[in-house]
């Protein structure tokens, strides 16, 4: 009788040529689910029995006769329990002697994997495991899977033989699509199974045809090719890739993928993996050595990027990307998050996480890809930059001490270089209770620089900065329709002081504005960067209300409000000015989970002196079941930006989905970026197509700008795998967070 081990290879004789696709979660969330095929567990949490070994077998039937020589026939019912493994049939003989078995009439096998066999007569010797079944169909216990051969043939403890098999997810009655092999082999020693003359047909029409297929029947990886990829893009034509992996080692390989562009010609990518212990990382590299479009330009990119873990304090990273031209993502990358970028990361650094103590020490650069961008407008290499900090959890009624510093080395070509130290240690003495805070704090800031090609090679700043932050916590039960809440309202005072000291003669490194949200509001320098140093005589008031469910403890809504009032002209800016208003912009936000399934996310910035709206941005999204899905997003900035973000996911009709994204420029009034397509879902098939429109602009005159086009495809086969690739579903793409613990929206 075949062991467990083996019946349950012969699941994996086929799927695991498919199994990194099918074993996402994300791509099975998907998938819409189908009742005529239930959806298969994980590995990992599939039930497998081990039972012991060297039991002898339990036969049950309604008529047995023994005959001389040992042998004994079994008729009418006949059950056979072996090992954890079940046999039914209607008539069995067995052969005390040899230790054989012939089982006949609907022959009913289960292994403890989950396998199920049918097949009218099966031969097996349970000692030397050499037998075969006739004409067999197995399907999963759960029904997400199914298939038939030929002929089974077991030939010895490690090795089986099927002929002629079929695999499919596809429901009973159905075969929209299954894999037929002529010829597969399991070897379970080595854990490798060989298949000849494979293809996959989908609606009687075979599409991939290997003549030799090698993989792995377990958790093993093994070299070979994985599934080609098909697609096209009016910048790339017909566009085939054909991966092909490497097992070099159980703790790294690597992915070798010719992509063969018909407009641009030979393209090689390599992706080159490792995990150790306490260190993982990646390396990709690709080229393309006579692009035609490109007037035989060779075309490069590559990515190194590297984590190490030396012990639970300190660690190591490395992240370092390039490519030879500004136009490359533009002609060979769809997402516009990555076709916007103007440079590239080039960062290497140490870092330590103590108890109270952290360090840094990196190395950073970047790749300006616009190249038309001048070197004086490029940002700076810190070559190195070192971070020096002490923080403890924030304490209540004691005092509470900070440190942070910086030492970092700033190069550029064609200006000012130098090094930078920054000193900014501070105290404080955080009261508080259940309804009220008080914190003031008391800070020292230094700056010290020794620089080179500036008048003055030694520039220094010295400041002290007081703050007082303060608030109350009111709170009152209420209600909406039939649920009970508590509402909060949360009032707060923040008062700054640093003096004015003129600063216009130190360098600008790294420097510039904060942008200007409610949680800027309670900054102690509107500045990023360590260049400059606020002078600030200012109070901030603000104003927070929230409705906490009382059912859950959940947040449903949280409303704030808040503005600066400035004592003193603000004498320290960037470009050199003096801001003589006596308020801040208002800002506000809110976030709230509403009814029927509605969520929301906003915020704005108005200027009450000239009675104009700075910035505001919305983000509302209709989302009543876990297959359909509305994001409707604002973002406008006076005078810089305004767009607008469309996405939705929608069935549309028995099985039909609609799925598009719309990304516009109502300042520029152009498209950014959209596509529009639809999903058929088969249950155990699912075609999507998209047709997608990018802005591109041209690499010689910026001004010029045109409209990338390409249709793209997937064929999913359910559990198995999937050719293809298109965006990511809005479902994934746009996920509204709330505010804590989302839960259940407000309303019946």
């Amino acid at each position: 009788m075949p062991s467990h081990r083996l019946v349950r290879a012969a699941l994996g004789l086929i799927v695991a040529w498919g199994a990194a696709a099918s074993n996402d979660p994300a791509l099975a969330r998907d998938v819409a689910a189908c009742p005529e095929r239930p959806p298969r567990l994980p590995a990992a949490q599939r039930r497998i029995t081990t039972v012991p070994k060297d039991q002898p077998a339990e036969i049950y039937a309604r008529e047995m006769q023994s005959t001389e020589g040992g042998i004994s026939d079994f008729t009418g019912n006949v059950e056979l329990r072996h090992e954890g493994k079940s046999l039914m049939a209607e008539q069995l003989r067995y052969d005390k002697n040899t230790d054989e078995m012939d089982a006949t009439g609907d022959v009913l096998f289960k292994d403890t994997a989950g396998l199920t066999f049918l097949t009218q007569e099966m031969r097996l010797n349970l000692e030397s495991r050499i037998g075969h079944t006739g004409s067999v169909q197995f399907k999963m216990e759960d029904g997400s899977a199914r298939g038939d051969a030929e002929r089974t043939d077991f030939e010895g403890p490690d090795h089986t033989r099927f002929t002629r098999i079929r695999y499919t997810t596809c429901a009973a009655g159905r075969d929209d699509w299954y894999l037929k092999i002529k010829d597969l082999r399991l070897d379970t020693e080595e854990d490798i199974g060989t298949a000849r003359q494979a293809s996959i047909h989908f609606l009687g029409v075979p599409i991939i045809y290997l003549p030799y297929l090698s993989f792995p029947i377990s958790d093993k990886r093994k070299s070979g090719f994985l599934l080609p990829r098909v697609g096209y893009a009016s910048k790339r034509g017909v566009d085939i890739s054909v991966p092909y992996y490497f097992n070099l080692a159980p703790h790294y390989d690597d992915t070798l993928t010719p992509e063969l562009m018909t407009r641009r010609g030979l393209q090689w990518q390599n992706e080159f993996r490792y995990l150790s212990r306490n260190s993982n990382g990646k390396l990709d590299f690709e080229i393309l050595p006579n692009d035609r479009l490109k007037n035989g330009e060779t075309r490069t990119a590559g990515t190194l990027q590297h984590n190490t873990l030396f012990n639970p304090y300190w660690s190591a990273s490395v992240d370092v990307r390039g490519i030879s031209d500004k136009e490359y993502f533009e002609d060979f990358r769809d997402d516009i998050g990555v076709t916007s970028q103007t440079h590239l990361p080039q960062n290497a650094q140490i870092d330590y996480r103590g108890p109270r103590w952290n360090f840094t020490a990196r190395a950073a650069d970047y790749q300006t890809i616009d190249r038309a961008i001048a070197p004086s407008d490029r940002p700076y290499a810190r070559l190195p930059q070192l971070n020096l900090s002490y923080n403890l959890p924030s304490e209540s009624n004691r005092l509470n001490y900070s440190f942070e510093s910086e030492v970092v080395s700033f190069e550029r070509d064609a200006s000012i270089t130098g090094e930078r130290l920054t000193l900014n240690p501070s105290v404080s003495f955080p009261l508080s209770n259940s309804y009220a805070f008080l914190t003031p704090r008391i800070g020292w800031q230094h700056i010290a620089y020794r620089l080179a090609g500036a008048p003055d090679e030694t520039p220094t700043l010295t400041q002290t900065l007081f703050s007082l932050d303060s608030g109350l916590i009111f709170e009152r039960d209420s209600r909406w329709g039939e649920r009970l809440f508590t509402q909060t309202l949360e009032p707060r005072l923040y008062y700054l002081y640093v003096p004015s000291k003129n600063q216009d003669a130190l360098p600008v490194f790294d420097t510039s504005l904060a942008d200007f949200s409610f949680p800027g509001l309670f900054r102690n320098n509107r500045f990023v960067g360590g260049d400059r140093i606020g002078d600030a005589n200012q109070l901030t008031a603000a104003v927070t209300t929230r409705f906490i469910d009382e059912s859950d403890g959940a947040e449903r809504f949280r409303a704030s409000l808040g503005k600066i009032y400035y004592f003193d002209d603000r004498l320290v800016n960037l470009p050199a000015a003096t801001s003589t208003f006596s308020g801040s912009d208002i800002v506000a936000e809110f976030t709230a989970t509403l009814a029927s399934h509605w969520h929301a996310r906003a915020s704005a910035q108005w200027n009450p002196r000239d009675n104009i709206t700075q910035k505001y941005n919305y983000y509302l999204q209709y989302n009543p079941a876990k297959d359909r899905i509305v994001n409707l997003g604002r973002r406008v900035t006076r005078g810089e930006l305004e767009q607008t973000d469309i996405s939705t996911q929608w069935p549309v009709a028995t099985r039909w989905t609609f799925r598009a994204r719309s990304l516009f420029s109502q300042e520029a009034n152009r498209n950014l970026e959209s596509y529009a397509g639809v999903e058929y879902n088969a249950c155990c098939w699912v075609l999507r197509v998209l047709a997608k429109r990018q802005l591109t602009v041209d690499a010689i005159n910026n001004t010029s700008t045109s409209q990338k086009f390409s249709i793209m495809f997937e064929l999913e086969f359910t559990g198995f795998s999937k050719l293809g690739k298109i965006p990511d579903s809005p479902l994934r793409q746009s996920v509204f967070y709330a505010p804590d613990n989302p839960a259940k929206p407000l309303g019946p």
